[in-house]
């Protein structure tokens, strides 16, 4: 319900912050004095983990294509 509260611009800077958030190398988030619970801890962990698998998902998403576009070209020029 609250998702669809949010118009186009507030989603793209939530998204933007998290991604901005999560490029970095793994932070913990420790407030001063007081650690967080293990639960928000996990739930971190969780995103951040979530996140770089998707990055590599990406990545090994391009190489495929990359590695099927020399394979059409090579069997093209054999014909």
């Amino acid at each position: 319900m609250a998702q669809a509260l949010l118009n186009d611009t507030a989603v793209d800077a939530i998204r933007d912050r998290y991604r901005t958030l999560f490029a970095n190398a793994f932070a913990p988030n420790i407030r001063f004095g007081q650690m967080p619970g293990a639960d928000e801890r996990v739930a971190y962990a969780a995103e951040f983990a979530a996140y770089r698998l998707g990055q590599i998902d990406e990545k090994l998403g391009r190489l495929i294509e990359i590695m099927e576009r020399r394979t059409d070209q090579s069997s093209q020029v054999r014909k």
